[in-house]
C-alpha cells in the first residue's frame, strides 16, 4: 500500500471516483459526503466489487483504477494506475481532521501507478487515462450503430421480430450498421448452442437474412454464467467458481433467481469459451455483446489458486477474443473495466438505460444506483468521459419512443445529449412500428456520431455526476438549475 497526506480541508474538496465495473457508480461528490452502498448483498456482487465496496462512511470514498481530488480552482491531484492487465488497483480517499489521508492498494502484482498534482485537474485525468491506454493496446475504432432488441422485447424476443425490425428499418432508411439480437434466443443460461422454446428458429437462422438486409448481425451472450437449471451447470458442476463451503458459489439474482460462474482457471473452462465464440462466430456473428463479464472476476475458491482475480477475468477474456477472432468486434458489459482494455472494441460504461427517469426507491432507500434507470446511465456514463481513450464507450440505447415509456420529452433530449456529449457507439432498442415522426426524428438525430466532448469544469455539478461539459450542461437534479429544467440537457448555444 502506497499512501499520501494532502494537509487540505476535506471541506475545500471534491472527488472524482469511477466504480469497478460498467454498473457500478461514479460520481463527482463533496469529498464529506456520504457513499452509498447497497443493503442487498447480491447487489455486491452485481453491481460492484464485493472485495472493494463502497465505504459507507461520510467522507471516505473509494474507486478503482482512477482518482482525482479537485480543489475550488480546478486544480488538486490525481492518481491512476498504469497498467491493469493483471492487478486490480484499489484507490481509498479519506477525510482525517484537518486532511486527507489517500491510499493506492494493489491487488495482484505490484504495477506503476502515477500520483500528480496539478493546476489543470481535467487535462491530467485525460493524459494519464489515455497513457493507460496507450501501454494496454486500446482498441478504440470508429463507432457502430447498433439495433438490439433487448428494450424492445427484452426475452420474449423472437426471430421474426428481429427480422421485421430490420426490414422496417431499411424502408425507414435507418443508417444503423449493426442489428443484434439479445438475451431469450436460448435455451437456458449457459446453453447458448440450445435454441429457446418460443424463440421461433435458431439463433443461427439469424445472420443470413440480416446480411441481405445489409446489416452486420450481432449476438448476445454472458459466456461466464451458467444456471442451476442449465445443462452446462448439471453436466460440469466442477467447473463452477466455488465458496469456502466448497459448493457452487451463488454470483448474483436475475432470470428468476440464483446463478453461478465458471471458473476460468480451469484449462478445460478456457477451452469451452474459445469454442463457445468460435462457434458464433462460425455461425455468422461478427459483433458479440458479451455480459455479465464481472462473474469470471469474483472472490472465490478457484481450482488454481495462484491466479489471481484480475489474472483469472484477463485470461478468460483473452479466449473468447482467441475464439471470436481478432476481426470481430467485442462489446463489453458489467465488466471489469480497465482489466478489459486492449481487448474489447467498446465497453459499457454505465448501467442500464430504462423507459423510466429513476427508480428512486432502490437508489435511496436500498443505496443502490447501479440497477437500471435513465438518471443512472446519464450519471455514471457521464462521469466516466475519459475512458474513450480505453475503448468505444457504450452509454447505452436511446430510448426515442412514447409508447411503453414513463420518459418525458425533455428526458428523451437528454439521453440524445448523453450520447452527443459521449461521442461512443450508438445504440437503438426500440420496436421501429412504435416510433412516430417525432420519435423517428429523435432516432435519426441519436445515429448520428459526433466526437467525444470533456467538462469545462468539475468544480460545479447539478447533481453527483460531471454535468457541466464545454458543449452544454446537465442538470440531474428534480428542480430547475441555471436555466436546466429538471432531468434536463440544455446546449450552450441554446
Amino acid at each position: 500500500m502506497t499512501e499520501w497526506t494532502l494537509d487540505r480541508p476535506p471541506a475545500d474538496l471534491r472527488v472524482l471516483v469511477s466504480g469497478y465495473q460498467s454498473w457500478s457508480e461514479a460520481e463527482l461528490r463533496p469529498l464529506t459526503d456520504r457513499p452509498s452502498v447497497p443493503l442487498m448483498p447480491w447487489r455486491h456482487q452485481q453491481g460492484h466489487d464485493p472485495a472493494f465496496l463502497p465505504s459507507g462512511e461520510a467522507g471516505v470514498w473509494r474507486s478503482h483504477t482512477l482518482i482525482a481530488l479537485i480543489r475550488p480552482d480546478g486544480g488538486g491531484w490525481v492518481g491512476c494506475a498504469l497498467d491493469a492487465a493483471h492487478t486490480f488497483t484499489h484507490w481509498e480517499a479519506r477525510a482525517e481532521g484537518d486532511a486527507v489521508r489517500v491510499t493506492c492498494t494493489p491487488e495482484g502484482p505490484p504495477v506503476e501507478v502515477a500520483w500528480k498534482e496539478t493546476p489543470d485537474v481535467i487535462g491530467t485525468v485525460e493524459r494519464l487515462s489515455a497513457e493507460l491506454g496507450r501501454r494496454m493496446n486500446a482498441r478504440t475504432p470508429a463507432p457502430l450503430r447498433v439495433w438490439c432488441s433487448w428494450y424492445a422485447y427484452y426475452r420474449q424476443v423472437t426471430l421474426d421480430a428481429v427480422v421485421d425490425n430490420a426490414r422496417l428499418a431499411r424502408r425507414l432508411d435507418l443508417p444503423f450498421d449493426v442489428f443484434q439480437l439479445d438475451d431469450g434466443f436460448h435455451a437456458d443460461l449457459g446453453d447458448w448452442l440450445e435454441p429457446g422454446a418460443h424463440f421461433g428458429g435458431h439463433a443461427r437462422d439469424l445472420p443470413g437474412r440480416l446480411r441481405d438486409l445489409g446489416f452486420t448481425p450481432g449476438l448476445w451472450l454472458a459466456p461466464f454464467l451458467a444456471s442451476p437449471t442449465s445443462r452446462l451447470f448439471r453436466d460440469h458442476p466442477g467447473w463452477m467458481l466455488r465458496g469456502q463451503d466448497g459448493r457452487p458459489l451463488p454470483v448474483g439474482h436475475n432470470w428468476g433467481g440464483p446463478y453461478f460462474a465458471l471458473d476460468t482457471t480451469r484449462p478445460e473452462v478456457l477451452d469451452w469459451l474459445r469454442n463457445l465464440t468460435a462457434t458464433v462466430r462460425g455461425w455468422g456473428y461478427p459483433y458479440l455483446k458479451l455480459d455479465f463479464l464481472y462473474g469470471a472476476a469474483l472472490p472465490g475458491v478457484r481450482h488454481d489458486p495462484g491466479v489471481g482475480r484480475a489474472q483469472a477475468y484477463r485470461n478468460a477474456l483473452t479466449a473468447l477474443r482467441e475464439g471470436a477472432g481478432e476481426d470481430a468486434f467485442l462489446l463489453g458489459c458489467g465488466a471489469p473495466l480497465a482489466a478489459s482494455i486492449g481487448l474489447v472494441d467498446a465497453m459499457r460504461t454505465g448501467p442500464d438505460v430504462a423507459p423510466l427517469w429513476d427508480d428512486e426507491s432502490r437508489r435511496l432507500w436500498l443505496g443502490d444506483a447501479s440497477g437500471p434507470s435513465a438518471r443512472n446511465a446519464v450519471h455514471t456514463s457521464l462521469s466516466r468521459w475519459y475512458q474513450h481513450a480505453w475503448y468505444q464507450p457504450d452509454p447505452d440505447v436511446m430510448i426515442a419512443r412514447r409508447e411503453l415509456s414513463l420518459l418525458s420529452r425533455t428526458e428523451r433530449h437528454t439521453l440524445l445529449g448523453l450520447l452527443d456529449t459521449v461521442g461512443g457507439l450508438r445504440a437503438s432498442s426500440d420496436p421501429l412500428a412504435l416510433l412516430d415522426p417525432e420519435g423517428l426524428d429523435l432516432l435519426r438525430a441519436s445515429l448520428r456520431v459526433s466526437r467525444p466532448d470533456r467538462p469545462r469544469t468539475l468544480t460545479e455539478s447539478f447533481g453527483g455526476a460531471v454535468t457541466h461539459f464545454t458543449r452544454g450542461t446537465f442538470n440531474l437534479l428534480d428542480v430547475p438549475m441555471a436555466s436546466v429544467p429538471p432531468h434536463g440537457y440544455r446546449e450552450r448555444d441554446a
